[in-house]
């Protein structure tokens, strides 16, 4: 009996395993681009609500309200038995550094445009490449660190570090910048056993108690029943953002998910236009011009590694492209 040719079936075989990766892949970016949207939100709001009670007392009701939706989320997802995972060392570090990468920013966020604030902030994907090297061992080539510099440098013109109109606040977002880098550097040793959720609770704990704090020393305020609004508002978008950011990053690859992190200004200025009136002046745009441009150029440096990477680790598959001797196909990517 004669058997159909062995090309007759590998093809429709390997369309369909693609299909499913494909979808994966684009489901991720519109969870990524649906969480920025979302922090954004949480931003707008969280800083309406600081116009009319204490820092403190608004994240800690923000956050009172995130926690009570991300465990309404683990209680339907059966994840109870996980709960114990919101302690472990590792979630609780990640959960301090969160806390306090996120009363840096919104204390410059109670005080400077949201759209300044937001760029000044985008300098952290920078920073985590710069902290990548001592603390994960990981190399940065010269034109990742040239990338770095060039981004930094725009943070600094966002700051405007003039003598006669620097604002020591303004240095407020870097350095939330720099807590948010050693929060997602940190965020790797968190094992994919501990679900998204649970991490998102922890964090949300943390910030509770630290807002109780803040607290003591402040003056309460009554919430105005449309403070209330803004805050649950807030709270909602914060824990559907968090959620959003978990399945991206575990369901899409890094180099392709990363670049969307960059709508947060796009957002920030939209925001700050339409519901503050704020508008960004030259040097501003200048600033936030080389801050995303030099975030966008190193996760393209970083996707052409990672590419160059797979070709190498793939069998064969380096020593088929055309003009390519085998060796310097399977060579990763030259920073």
């Amino acid at each position: 009996m004669s058997r159909l040719p062995q090309s007759a079936k590998p093809e429709p075989a390997r369309a369909a395993a693609a299909k499913p990766a494909m979808s994966a892949t684009v489901k991720g970016l519109i969870a990524m681009a649906l969480s920025m949207a979302l922090f954004v939100t949480n931003d707008t709001f969280l800083k309406l609500s600081i116009r009319e009670i204490p820092l403190g007392e608004a994240l800690g009701l923000r956050s009172f309200m995130a926690g009570m939706v991300l465990f309404v989320l683990i209680v339907r997802a059966g994840d109870l038995p996980a709960l114990r995972y919101a302690f472990h060392p590792r979630v609780v570090m990640r959960s301090t550094l969160d806390t306090l990468t996120t009363f840096v920013y919104v204390a410059a966020l109670s005080v400077m445009a949201i759209a300044s604030s937001t760029t000044i902030y985008m300098a952290t994907p920078l920073i985590t490449t710069a902290l990548a090297v001592p603390m994960l061992g990981e190399k940065v080539g010269w034109r990742s660190w040239c990338a770095i510099v060039v981004g930094f440098f725009g943070a600094v013109i966002v700051t405007r570090p003039d003598p006669s109109t620097f604002e020591a606040i303004a240095i407020l977002p870097l350095l939330a910048a720099l807590f948010g880098a050693i929060r997602d550097v940190s965020t790797r040793g968190i094992g994919r056993e501990i679900p998204g959720t649970v991490v998102g609770f922890s964090g949300t704990l943390v910030l509770c108690a630290t807002a109780a704090v803040f607290m003591a020393w402040e003056s309460w305020k009554l919430p105005s029943v449309t403070v209330m609004a803004y805050i649950v508002a807030s709270g909602v978008a914060f824990a559907g953002g968090t959620l959003c950011l978990v399945f991206a990053f575990r369901n899409a690859p890094v180099a392709s998910v990363s670049p969307l992190r960059y709508l947060l200004v796009f957002g920030a200025l939209v925001s700050g236009y339409f519901v503050f009136g704020d508008l960004p002046d030259a040097w501003t745009t200048v600033g936030m011009v080389l801050v995303v441009g030099a975030g966008l150029y190193a996760v393209h440096r970083e996707h052409e590694k990672s590419r160059a990477a797979r070709r190498a680790s793939t069998p064969g598959l380096g020593a088929a492209a055309p003009g390519c001797r085998p060796a310097a196909a399977c060579a990763p990517a030259r920073d």
